[in-house]
């Protein structure tokens, strides 16, 4: 996937310097515009080196984040795509839920489409949200919708959105401690393909705002889900990222049980502010 950060990274500066003509928004963004798909088969070694970088039992059935590493690819290519009228470059990841409806076992050939959904209005700048369906054998196995913010960035015709407000975040009792180290996010860049420099390289990171290298939030999300311990056939899944992670790091988290519903939140020990907030509801 580094070709295609780089060539994500090419297309950022590119609309920096040279802006396209804005496009017709429907041809971007919505159920008429362009998908990417892909194949993929749930090879075991892979999703077996995936299941152990995040903390995940080594089983028959591959878990949803898996899944969204294969298809992360496809949203890359699709917003760095020259009538994309934002630089991808700087995008944020902010939200993601995930409906499974049945699992996809190691061995089945699963087959990705991805699609920019919508790109709407946000407080902070415009949020573009991406959908990911992953088929067996024509039946949709998991469908995925991530949310990602263009800081101080606005579209003309963007769809308007009201963001509802986040609750105050009040630390739980902490039942677990992680430690993170900088090999974690080069680990989970293998596994995942998910190369982004901010996530392996101090300078980079500095260079984007950060104090330093910051954890991958989709390993943060899968260290979560890996603890929730979810076995459901069906569940929902919703995820927010609050406050990225500095590497090296030592954090808090709280998993707490209610029934069908299990939660998981990751919080900085000393600042009690969140990291990660995120809902597993288990389906009949």
């Amino acid at each position: 996937m580094l070709r295609t950060y780089l060539s994500a990274a090419g297309a950022s500066v590119l609309k920096t310097v040279r802006p396209a003509p804005a496009p017709a928004l429907d041809r971007i963004a919505g159920p008429g515009s362009a998908a990417r798909t892909v194949r993929v088969t749930a090879e075991a070694d892979s999703v077996a080196r995936f299941d152990r970088a995040v903390g995940e039992p080594v089983r028959d059935v591959v878990p949803v984040t898996w899944l969204h590493a294969q298809a992360f690819g496809a949203s890359l290519e699709l917003m760095s795509a020259r009538d994309f009228p934002l630089p991808v470059v700087g995008l944020v990841h902010i939200r993601n839920t995930v409906e499974q409806h049945a699992p996809v076992r190691v061995g089945e050939t699963v087959e990705a489409t991805v699609r920019v959904a919508a790109l709407r209005t946000h407080p902070k700048g415009t949020e573009v949200v991406v959908t990911a369906r992953f088929d067996v054998d024509g039946a949709t196995r998991v469908e995925e919708t991530s949310h990602y913010l263009a800081k101080g960035a606005r579209v003309d015709g963007a769809e308007s959105h009201e963001q509802p407000e986040r609750e105050p975040f009040e630390a739980p009792a902490q039942t677990l401690e992680w430690t993170i180290a900088p090999r974690t996010a080069d680990v989970y860049a293998r596994v995942s393909g998910d190369v982004n420099p901010i996530h392996l390289n101090g300078l980079a990171a500095r260079a984007f705002g950060f104090r330093g290298r910051i954890i991958h939030g989709m390993y943060t999300a899968a260290h979560g889900l890996a603890a929730a311990q979810v076995r459901a056939d069906a569940f929902t899944w919703e995820v927010e990222f609050a406050t990225p992670i500095t590497l090296p790091a030592r954090v808090a988290a709280a998993v707490r049980r209610d029934g069908a519903v299990t939660r998981v939140d990751v919080w900085d020990r000393k600042r009690g502010k969140p990291h990660m907030l995120s809902t597993v509801t288990e389906r009949a």
